[in-house]
């Protein structure tokens, strides 16, 4: 049985020389008692104030600190754990690589309660062994579990970065690794997600780590908790179940509240919830409510474990593949649907050992679970990384899934697991933890290879993962067929053989961009693609205009106060990005024209919901469309030009809410001009890298700017307007578009122009517009 002996504090050093009954029958300290409990209920008892509690294994017959070997405690192995873990890691994986199941990365969300439930055992344990907790200890512990093998896998891709990326993206990369070692990398990446500026860029090889700094962020608090809990309980001599009963109730008020905070962030500002810790502490804080209450769930019948333990199962699945991150409600309140089957799982298998459960408990799946934060942490950068160098296909898929698990088996066995065993950190009071730790009903003892099997399968491992990597940083190559003469389409009315009469300046455009898409190597780019990526989207004088704040009339207007003639441009920072070109536009018309730069960053000007609410920008999205339609109404322009970003609605939606908000201002200009979005497919922050080639950033025209277009064109011929097509600017007839012209980059990501392309193309503009009588 396990014998509870009470002492005052000041005598517990002397407790663990003596043995219980020795104390006892000597009489020496004639107020001990000696209490016999269940393990569970090791906190429940008249123990009385100031004191604590001791346990020990005594065998009947047992004298002092001597025990029968075959009732020396055993750890209790929840296999069910590790095969959770490997669900949670395969999913993940999964979804990120193969985008299927398209939910996979709730992956995360069950870990999440897998490590609040693990973390918060070990620290309850703590408490019942020896009345405190070490914070020294517990976080030794933590840096050796959790700092280096992420810091290998930092340095490994910082290494991988600098020589595949160019410089731009690689001091973002090195950016983000220094968030992450400091475990702050959720607040850099929800703080880029939200900002208009960056939220285009390309995607990062870490931004895997914001779920690590999560974790860390919230146990850097949580063990504080639990540490005033247990004072305040052994101050009032609360029983144990008084104590569990508090530390329940200050979580289960945590999980509350942080469950309607996220629920309430996620509809407001879902980019940043996502990252947010606390959108997330009530996830690990469910794995933390089932450690607290741990002993309540021993009374669960075997019978019913498997059925819980399957339907939490269920659970997951069913959200892996229902679940989505476009859908919205995600963190809440479906991320609740992977944490219920989280739980259900874990508290099913407190009894023990689980039945008909093998999908779980089985070797394979627990040899995953093993090794799945080593290859968590692997994975994204395998994924991405390899991705600038490979066209997605069977090649790109097999290689990654051969190295992130090469790399993931060999760090785990060479590196992970030797630095957690081994004594670095080590105090004489943490061995004396770990003594007990290592019997708690939490502790995960991880299964062992052999070390000859061992050698021999990350051998034959490194075999393959070295073939595969040699093959897939061979750089993709690809040729474009040179294409016939360009002859972009004009207004202007057509020549006698039938083809549209071009201007000199579209003429000229034309020809570089045909020898721009034939290029086989890069010119000396003036700025360089790095400084373009990183760029501003307008020349310094526009940019100010389209921000939240609005300016005076006066500092947003170019060309003659004394104009005859006005220009209005709204629109979002694709409009932003025209302000240039038609800028120069009205500053070579003689004084006849002048505009007023009336667009913003982020803001559509067109009658469907704000996408950015959360941010400065959503809050003035509103008020700043509806006081553009009240300037053109008071100044009555000779032309509205309307550009806004071509996003994914279906073209008869785009079209309804553009009638809406045209259809208010339509008697009070004479002008209605729809101004086509550079065609986009291919972001330039992805494609281009120190292996790159011209071809490797070739975008095409894409159904989505086709569609969106031909939509504009009816439009504008509906409300007597014009419809002007950008593709002329950037593309082939053929529909092909080069990341350069000339000397100069075309775009800084997706779909926003350089400030420098914007020069180039104004006198196309110039020539186009005045094809349109403006």
């Amino acid at each position: 049985m396990v014998g509870g002996l009470v002492a005052p504090i000041s005598f517990f050093p002397y407790l663990t020389d003596q043995g219980p009954l020795q104390i006892l029958q000597s009489g020496k300290y004639p107020n001990w008692r000696l209490y016999f409990v269940r393990p569970s209920n090791i906190f429940e008892g008249p123990f009385i104030e100031g004191s604590i509690v001791v346990t020990a294994l005594l065998s009947g017959a047992s004298r002092g600190r001597r025990h029968n070997k075959d009732q020396e405690p055993r750890p209790h192995q929840r296999l069910d754990i590790q095969g959770l873990r490997m669900v949670a890691v395969m999913l993940v994986v999964l979804s990120h690589l193969f985008d299927w199941p398209r939910g996979g990365f709730i992956g995360v969300d069950v870990f999440f309660v897998i490590s609040g439930f693990l973390i918060t055992g070990s620290l309850m344990h703590t408490v019942e062994k020896t009345g405190r907790i070490s914070f020294s200890s517990f976080y030794r512990r933590r840096v050796r579990r959790i700092l280096p093998a992420a810091t290998l896998v930092l340095a490994a891709t910082i290494a991988a970065a600098y020589f595949i990326y160019g410089t731009a993206r690689f001091k973002s990369t090195t950016l983000d690794a220094v968030a992450a070692f400091f475990f702050v990398s959720n607040w850099r990446f929800g703080i880029e997600g939200t900002d208009y500026f960056t939220a285009s860029g390309p995607v990062s090889p870490l931004q895997h780590y914001w779920s690590l700094s999560v974790e860390e962020q919230f146990y850097f608090v949580w063990p504080a908790v639990i540490f005033v809990i247990a004072v305040v309980a052994a101050r009032m001599a609360w029983t144990g179940r008084a104590r569990i009963a508090l530390a329940g109730g200050v979580m289960a008020v945590v999980v509350m509240a942080s469950f309607i905070y996220s629920v309430l962030d996620t509809a407001s500002n879902p980019t940043w919830a996502y990252f947010s810790t606390l959108t997330r502490v009530w996830e690990l804080g469910v794995g933390a409510l089932l450690a607290i209450t741990i002993s309540y769930f021993e009374r669960i019948p075997d019978l019913l474990r498997p059925l819980i333990a399957w339907a939490g199962l269920i659970m997951i699945a069913v959200g892996s593949f229902a679940i989505s991150e476009g859908d919205g409600g995600f963190p809440a309140p479906w991320a609740a649907v992977p944490v219920a089957g989280a739980a259900l799982i874990i508290c099913a298998g407190v009894s023990g050992e689980q039945k008909y459960l093998q999908v779980l408990t089985n070797r394979v799946s627990t040899y995953i679970g093993d090794i799945s934060y080593s290859l968590y942490l692997w994975h994204w950068p395998v994924i991405i990384l390899l991705a600038a160098l490979m066209d997605s296909g069977i090649y790109y898929y097999t290689s990654a899934l051969f190295l992130m698990f090469g790399l993931s088996i060999a760090a785990y066995h060479f590196f992970e697991n030797p630095i957690r065993a081994s004594k670095w950190l080590e105090t004489s009071a943490e061995r004396k933890d770990r003594s007990f730790l290592d019997v708690s009903r939490w502790r995960l003892p991880t299964l062992k290879m052999s070390e000859t099997n061992q050698s021999i399968g990350i051998g034959a491992l490194a075999l393959v993962v070295a073939g595969i990597a040699a093959f897939a940083l061979v750089p993709t190559q690809v040729s474009v067929a040179p294409v016939s003469a360009y002859v972009p389409a004009s207004q202007s009315g057509e020549s006698t053989d039938g083809k549209q009469v071009l201007g000199p300046a579209q003429t000229a455009l034309a020809a570089d961009i045909e020898a721009a898409v034939s290029a086989t190597a890069w010119p000396d780019l003036s700025p360089s693609m790095d400084d373009a990526i990183g760029g501003a989207q307008a020349p310094a004088e526009i940019l100010r205009c389209g921000n939240p704040t609005r300016l005076t009339a006066k500092e947003c207007t170019w060309g003659s106060p004394t104009a005859p003639k006005t220009m209005v441009l709204v629109g979002d920072s694709i409009a932003m990005t025209y302000a240039q070109p038609l800028k120069n536009f009205v500053e070579a018309s003689n004084g006849q024209w002048k505009i007023q730069v009336d667009a913003m960053f982020g803001c559509r000007f067109v009658d469907l919901p704000v996408e950015t609410t959360g941010s400065a920008i959503g809050a003035a999205c509103t008020g700043h469309r509806d006081d553009s339609i009240t300037l053109i109404n008071e100044i009555r322009p000779d032309a509205v030009v309307i550009a806004n970003n071509y996003t994914s609605e279906e073209p008869s939606e785009w079209t309804a809410a553009m009638k809406r908000f045209v259809d208010r201002f339509s008697t009070s200009a004479k002008n209605i001009v729809f101004l086509s979005a550079p065609p986009a497919s291919i972001n330039i922050g992805d494609c281009y890298t120190r292996a790159a080639k011209p071809a490797d950033c070739l975008g095409k025209v894409i159904d989505q700017w086709t569609k969106r277009a031909s939509a504009e064109t009816q439009l504008a011929a509906d409300v007597n307007g014009h419809f002007v097509d950008s593709r002329a600017w950037f593309c082939t007839p053929s529909g092909y578009c080069p990341s350069f012209v000339g000397t100069t980059p075309t775009r800084r990501d997706r779909s926003h122009m350089t400030p420098e392309y914007q020069a180039v193309i104004s006198p196309a503009v110039a020539e186009t517009l005045h094809e349109l009588g403006l």
